[in-house]
């Protein structure tokens, strides 16, 4: 009997070590089709220049339709990082104004199908917010690229070539984008963990700064295919140095650890004594008037006087302006009602000898525990399908 469970131990470390050498594999074969599809991206643009003859306009609008799609790349990531983030990085802890903040407190994922990882509503706030910031640069950077919103750049017809320039950049985040979930790499970052916020930096020099940098330099005489080289050889020396050092454009962004901890709710023994659940309809009508009221707050009420101004200019009348704005709040409402059907609606108090346990029905996940020295009462409110705890 000693040697069969010798020989059992030994086989089963074997089959763990074999699992973490495929893994290792897995990450490396990963990482050379990332660097693979990363040349051939740049190499596609040293074709255009030569063969197109695409000038440094074009190769900058390349470069700010490539930063969005990253960016855009990075909040589809954002949504599955395993890890919750650091105190710095949560809305209670920063100065920044987070959109849906309820979301953040909330522990465990909802899996939607078995193709992929679950998503962490805790990480929608920060998504949204690099969103909002990508709609406010991405299309305006776009504009003044294109020479629509300005006069000091040139008008940019982009070529029929361009396609493949585009194609080549949407190809090469798809597999980036592929390569993340098969590597395993949500398990070991945060939602704040990315490289959004450069490429947002890089959305704000490629819209507005280079543009002006590139028409100086050639009024002095630059060649264009020189200039466009140059462009193209910056892009390969930090697609470099992000194969390297991938940490790298974490380091330069980010002050402190981005990932943080998450103290685990531990679940009384026993059984429970009783369950109360909370009614749908109450939840409904909880975050209807939320999401009403907090459009009248900052930073969504900015929101909805821009959607009244675009919708009055657009219609050139007051109920035009009075449907742009009404659109903005029932919008904001929209996303609170999808709040309330995670944070609200799925909540379940059970009741043990010691505490309640606040949990989840839709992550799985207990919330909160509420010791018994803290309660006086719990139980049904008289004549009412509501819970009352205090």
């Amino acid at each position: 009997m000693v040697l069969e469970s010798t020989v059992l131990v030994k086989s089963t470390d074997f089959s763990a070590r074999d699992i973490k050498f495929s893994h290792n594999n897995m990450i490396k074969i990963e990482r050379r089709r990332d660097q693979f599809t990363a040349v051939l991206s740049n190499l596609v643009l040293f074709v255009g220049v030569f063969v197109f003859r695409w000038d440094p306009h074009l190769i900058l609008f390349f470069y700010w339709f490539e930063a969005g799609i990253v960016v855009i790349r990075e909040v589809i990531q954002s949504l599955f990082a395993e890890l919750p983030p650091s105190e710095e990085y949560c809305p209670s802890g920063s100065k920044a104004t987070f959109p849906l903040k309820e979301l953040a407190d909330v522990r465990g994922g909802l899996q939607l199908t078995r193709l992929l990882p679950p998503i962490y509503p805790r990480n929608v706030p920060y998504a949204l917010m690099t969103v909002i910031q990508l709609i406010a640069f991405w299309p305006f950077g776009g504009l003044v690229l294109t020479g629509i919103a300005t006069s000091f750049v040139e008008p940019l017809v982009l070529p029929s070539s361009a396609a493949l320039g585009i194609l080549a950049i949407v190809g090469h985040q798809l597999i980036q984008l592929v390569s993340w979930f098969r590597s395993s790499n949500y398990k070991t970052v945060a939602a704040t963990g990315g490289i959004s916020k450069t490429y947002l930096a890089l959305l704000f020099l490629l819209a507005f700064i280079a543009p002006v940098i590139i028409g100086a330099v050639q009024t002095v005489g630059v060649a264009q295919v020189g200039l466009s080289l140059i462009l193209i050889g910056s892009k390969v020396v930090y697609d470099i140095l992000e194969f390297r050092k991938p940490r790298f454009v974490q380091s330069t962004m980010f002050i402190d650890e981005t990932v943080g901890e998450e103290p685990t709710v531990k679940i009384p023994d026993g059984k429970t004594v009783a369950e109360f659940h909370t009614d749908w309809r109450a939840a409904l009508i909880v975050s209807l008037f939320r999401g009403i009221l907090f459009s009248f707050v900052m930073p969504t009420v900015l929101f909805v006087l821009v959607g009244g101004l675009i919708g009055g200019i657009v219609s050139g009348t007051l109920s035009g302006a009075i449907a742009g704005a009404a659109t903005i709040i029932a919008i904001r409402t929209f996303f609170q009602i999808f709040v309330g059907w995670i944070t609200i609606r799925p909540i379940v108090y059970r009741v043990y000898p010691d505490a309640v346990v606040v949990y989840n029905r839709l992550t799985g996940e207990a919330q909160e525990i509420i010791s018994r020295e803290e309660i006086e009462y719990v139980g049904p409110v008289p004549n009412s399908s509501r819970v009352r705890l205090w």
